[in-house]
Order: C-alpha cells, then structure tokens, then sequence
C-alpha cells in the first residue's frame, strides 16, 4: 500500500511540475512578445509570396497556422497570379531513376543570376573565378510509370535491395526497377500541371501537379484498347478552356485505315489517317473529334506550348505555319509565325526554330541563321502584324565558334535577362541585354542527357479545379514517396563552364 501510495505521489508532483512549466514559459513568452506566427495574416500572405518555392514549401512544415495559410486555396491563387516560368529539369539518363524534377529558380533576394552574388545558405554562389555555382535545391517528384509494381514489393525480396550499416541495422528499403516502369516523358506544362505520357509511344496516361503531389491517372483511350497495333507515336498536350473552366488533353494519332478527309489546317482533301481524341479531365472517356492536321512526318510535332487557352506547336518540318489548337471550340486552326526571311537558309536548318511563351506572350526563337538567334515575340496574340524581333543575339564564343542548334526559350527573369535551354550542348544558357553575350551553364550530377520544359509552380491543388463523378485524385508521397529507388539522382548543380572546351558546336542539330 505504502509503494502504490508513492507512485500516486510522485504522478501529483509530476502534474504540478508540469503546471509549473507551462506558467514559466507563458510568462516567458508574455516578456518576448508575439512571435512571428502571431503576423496579421495580410502580412503573413505578403512575407511568404516573396519566398521561392522550396522556402515556401518548408514555412508549410513548421506550424499548424502556416500550414492552414499555405494549404488555402486562396493563397495559392496569389501565388499562381505572380507566378514565373522556370525551366524544370529532369534527367534523360537510361540508368537513373527519371521520377525526380529539379526546379531552377534563383533566391527569392536575387531577381537574376547577377555576377557577384552570395547567397548565405549556400544555395547560390560564385567562385574564385567568379562563375556561377548554383544547387539546384528545390526537387520535386513525378509519378512513376507502374507505381503499382513497386507498392506491390513491399515485403518481398524479389526486386528490393536491403542496405545495412556497419551495425548491421536495415536502413531504408532500396528498389531496383527497369526504365519501361519508371520513366515517364514530360509533354508540356498548363496552368501549373504536368501532362505526362508513355515513352514508347508518346500516349498521355497521368496529369500531375508536382508541388501539390498530386496526380489523376487518365483513362486508357479507346483505340488502344481495341486495336493496338494500329496505333503509331502520338502527339499529345495538356490545356485549358477559358470558357468551360476545365482542363483537356488531345492526342494525335494514326489509325489503321487511310481515308479521305479534309486537311483541318489548310482545308484540302487529302487521304490521311490522321485523327485526333480529346479528354476532359473529371469524364471516364475519350471522344473522337475528327482528323488531325497531316504532317509528313505527323509525329514530330515539337514544343507543345500553352498560352490563351490554345495549345501550339511547330511542325519539325513545316515552319510556314505555326499549328494550334483551340480547347474552348475543340479545333484546330493555322496560327501566324513571324515574318521571317527564308532566302539565305538551307533546307537542313529550317527545323531550328522553337515556340514558347515569355510573360504571357506568345514567342518564337529562330536560330537557323547559323551565327545568331532571333527571339520574335507577338505582342497583341492573334495578331500577325504585332511579331517584334525583339532581340538578335550571336552565338559566337570568345574562341569565335557558333553554339548551332535549337534553342528553346525557357523563363525571361526579372532582371530582363532570358533562359534558353539548347539541346545539342545539353545546357542551359543565360542571355543578359546588357551584356550582349551568352553564358553557358553546364547541369553536373548528370552524365547523360537531360531535358527542361518551362513550368510555372502551383500550390493549388487538383481537387479544387477538377470536378468528376468518381474522380481519384491520388498522392505521391502517400503511395510510394517513401521507397528509395536505386538510381536516383541525389543533387545537381548548374555551372557557369567555357562552352568552347565542352563538345564539338560546329555540327548541326537540325534533327534533334
């Protein structure tokens, strides 16, 4: 009795111990004043606008308020209004896990990548020799191809690798998968979403929000399922209708039989096979809508760019014409290009032309002249005559050789500078106006190719602008975030290198 007593003790001065704390620290916190959680919300809205998105998403883990704030549909459509475009970054590697996105954007203190700029955390800084060094520090994660396969090891030995210390402790589960059930192609980004698509046959199967990590699995279109083997490469993209308030995706493709059909760009009769499929994002089907615009090689469409809810892309082989489809009306039409001279091009550098969207306008980047690019931006959409040339920009290097190739306009920064990404260096370059030169980035941490897609990040969440019966928004990190995948690229840093001593220039892109 007397120790039951005494454990009864001690639990009264446990609890008055406890009371004691609590006094103290509230007393404590009376003297220290309010904390920074106790903000105005206006003010709390304002701080965390400012901050980059790998900042805001670790506000997002250090209180419950900040949580709540962040999470709010209505901070999210803040942020998205003054969103920016930044090239995201996902490795090409055959041996590298490709579910992981690399997000360059530089600290919410910079508004460029400005010579003699030193970031304190180390995120951002320059050398002895003055280059830039940049971690690229804000990753973000893509659905993988047969996630199925991978929730369905757990427990299983078959495709895992079990890592251990030297204490002989098992560490986090590794997972082994062969690239046909990881890899996933980015097609195009929309409004902050991600359309992804098959690699093998380029067909659109997931749209994802990466910052939410969210996704919807899309339903298995028709064609594929009755005739596989009709079905060739498909050309595909994601959008939205201004008018409906909902989110599409079309795909392209060829059927078996030839027939003919009315050209949908130029209006004449010609026999194609070509037809195309539109999904409303929240329906359980795909619905035919008729031909698809012929090309001779139909699937080399390149660069699907949304912009006024209208998808737009370049026929690799035909530039005469730019072709776009219209999500409010379900059609497609012929789209003006610049007024371009064509005199002085051979036929093998005509496909050097890319399509992009800079601060809300359309754009196009010509570098078929061989020793400099043409950056047209159409100032009034929908208007030929409001094509500016606004910039000329010569891609000699200081050893007077010519960076050829595509160049792909990726995000202009606030500072007026512009983003490119060029495929046959593998790099990402840096044009400053007021310097009149192009700096070459090297990405390193990836020994293979990689490729980048402007995107504009988006906290708001797939579940508050898709609306469907029986619609599954699934999670990421809830259904295999967890698992380490062998392969995975751990980090990455952009580099300012000499692009002279990199790779040979002098030879053509054309057919990337």
């Amino acid at each position: 009795m007397a120790s039951r007593r005494g454990r009864k003790s001690r639990t009264l001065n446990t609890r008055k111990g406890d009371k004691e704390v609590y006094e103290f620290e509230d007393e404590q916190n009376q003297k220290l004043g309010s904390s920074i959680t106790d903000l105005p919300r206006p003010i709390c809205v304002d701080i965390l606008l400012r901050l980059t998105v790998k900042r805001i998403l670790i506000c997002k883990c250090v209180c419950k308020p900040w949580h709540n704030l962040i999470s709010d549909p209505e901070f999210a459509k803040l942020h998205f209004a003054q969103g920016e475009a930044y090239p995201l970054v996902k490795s090409l590697a055959p041996t590298c896990v490709s579910r992981t996105l690399y997000l360059v954007e530089p600290p919410e203190t910079n508004t460029g990548f400005d010579l003699g700029y030193c970031d304190c955390y180390g995120y951002l800084k320059w050398d002895c020799d003055r280059h830039l060094n940049m971690k690229l520090d804000t990753k973000l994660k893509i659905p993988l191809h047969n996630a199925e396969l991978v929730i369905n090891s757990e427990g299983t030995d078959a495709n895992m690798n079990h890592l251990r210390c030297k204490s002989g402790v098992k560490r986090k589960r590794c997972i082994k998968l062969i690239p046909k059930d990881h890899k996933l192609n980015v097609v195009n980004s929309c409004n902050g979403l991600l359309c992804l698509s098959e690699p093998l046959q380029n067909d659109p199967v997931v749209v994802c929000n990466p910052i939410t990590g969210e996704f919807i699995n899309l339903p298995v279109p028709t064609q594929t399922a009755k005739h596989p083997s009709a079905k060739k490469f498909s050309d595909c993209g994601l959008g939205f209708s201004p008018k409906t308030n909902q989110y599409k995706v079309i795909r392209m493709f060829d059927q078996q039989e030839c027939q003919l059909t009315c050209e949908p760009i130029s209006g004449r009769g010609i026999y194609s096979s070509r037809v195309a499929e539109i999904h409303t994002l929240g329906k359980g089907s795909w619905k035919r809508i008729g031909s698809a615009p012929h090309s001779t090689y139909s699937y080399k469409l390149r660069a699907a760019t949304y912009l006024n809810g209208t998808l737009h892309w370049f026929d690799i082989n035909n530039t005469d014409y730019i072709i776009s489809f219209d999500f409010d009306n379900d059609e497609f039409k012929p789209f003006p290009p610049p007024p371009h001279e064509r005199s002085n091009v051979c036929y093998s550098e005509k496909p050097n032309m890319s399509i992009g969207a800079l601060r809300g306008q359309l754009c196009v980047c010509d570098s078929s002249y061989f020793e400099y690019i043409e950056l047209w931006v159409m100032e009034k959409y929908g208007v030929q005559g409001s094509w500016t040339k606004q910039f000329s920009i010569s891609t000699m290097t200081d050893h007077s050789r010519w960076l050829r190739g595509l160049y792909e306009p990726m995000s202009y920064l606030r500072n007026g500078a512009i983003l490119f990404f060029h495929r046959m260096s593998n790099a990402v370059y840096y044009y400053d106006p007021k310097k009149w030169k192009l700096i070459f980035l090297k990405l390193s941490g990836i020994k293979s190719r990689f490729e980048a897609i402007a995107h504009i990040p988006s906290f708001i969440s797939l579940k508050d602008i898709v609306m469907g019966d029986n619609l599954a928004v699934l999670n990421i990190k809830s259904r295999c975030g967890e698992f380490k995948l062998l392969g995975e690229t751990k980090a990455l840093f952009l580099k300012e290198e000499n692009a002279d001593t990199d790779s040979d220039f002098n030879i053509s892109s054309a057919g990337d």
